[in-house]
């Protein structure tokens, strides 16, 4: 499950079929990207950490930060 992503969605007290609207989803898009069945790709996961205000890595679970950046070493 995508905690950070439903709870996002619980802050602003909007429904998933809301927030799917809002950034040109399907509702069951947005609900299987939260259960963690699928994950939201490139323009979608920017659309929706950008309507959160968050980075793309916080929806992700891959940092705990919700401004924080994941840096990849080589």
């Amino acid at each position: 499950m995508r905690g950070h992503m439903k709870s996002e969605r619980a802050k602003l007290g909007m429904s998933a079929k809301e927030v799917a609207s809002s950034i040109g989803v399907h509702e069951n898009a947005l609900l299987r990207w939260e259960e963690g069945t699928a994950e939201p790709l490139g323009g979608n996961l920017i659309s929706l950490a950008k309507f959160y205000g968050v980075s793309p890595e916080y929806l992700l679970e891959q940092t705990t930060s919700p401004h924080a950046k994941v840096v990849a070493h080589k």
